[in-house]
């Protein structure tokens, strides 16, 4: 079966980049492990018979590859993610310009961090039903799962990062009593022209899928087509 690379390339590089991003807290790690998930996908291409989805077939060569950079992640507890919201504000010091992108940013980078409540597998289930959007019967045959134990396992996340968000993060709950570090630069930008989208949003996947927009992930694929 022969594949076009530069159409792998363009529909699923940055995809690969945003799951290890989202894997792996230290960005060069990250870095790394996007583009050794390109080398094995170009070394075992010859070897796709077709007999799954080509998505599968990625996400399941992705999760095993970002899974052996992640092994060494370290799952937060809850209680040290409370910790670590109670410190001081974070202030920003930089112009109005920059400002929108900054919180972006440090969002995102919330984001990240807070998904490492999960453990590795818990983790990289959500990151595909939340950001990549696939569906359970697909993530199962990816994580060589059963479809229920997969099911069972994202719906714990799901629960136990809405509560979270749903106490702390002013973008999700922007009428809650949120205690975000950043809760005053936020709230000094217009909500309403910025996020007016988020603020209507009633599920988590909406606002983890906006911020891949926002902020897409560097494919580091495309080096390869040059």
């Amino acid at each position: 079966m022969e594949i076009d690379i530069n159409r792998l390339v363009k529909e699923y590089g940055n995809m690969i980049s945003m799951i290890a991003h989202r894997m792996i807290q230290n960005k060069e790690i990250a870095r790394e492990a996007a583009q050794e998930v390109w080398y094995e996908l170009c070394k075992s291409i010859s070897s796709f018979k077709g007999d799954s989805e080509i998505s599968t077939w990625i996400y399941t060569i992705a999760r095993r590859t970002i899974g052996r950079y992640a092994a060494c992640e370290k799952q937060v507890k809850m209680s040290e993610i409370e910790y670590f919201r109670s410190l001081p504000e974070i202030e920003y010091s930089g112009g109005e310009e920059e400002k929108r992108e900054w919180i972006k940013e440090k969002c995102d980078w919330c984001i990240t961090a807070l998904n490492h409540c999960l453990n590795n597998d818990a983790r990289l289930i959500f990151i595909f039903r939340e950001n990549v959007g696939l569906p359970y019967r697909q993530i199962s045959e990816i994580m060589e799962l059963k479809e229920s134990n997969v099911r069972q396992i994202y719906n714990r996340s799901i629960q136990k990062i809405t509560a979270f968000m749903n106490d702390t993060c002013p973008l999700y709950n922007p009428d809650g009593a949120c205690k975000c570090r950043i809760c005053k630069p936020v709230y000094s930008i217009d909500m309403d022209k910025e996020y007016i989208m988020v603020q209507r949003m009633m599920r988590l996947a909406d606002l983890y899928r906006k911020f891949e927009k926002e902020l897409p992930r560097k494919n580091y694929w495309e080096k390869f087509l040059q």
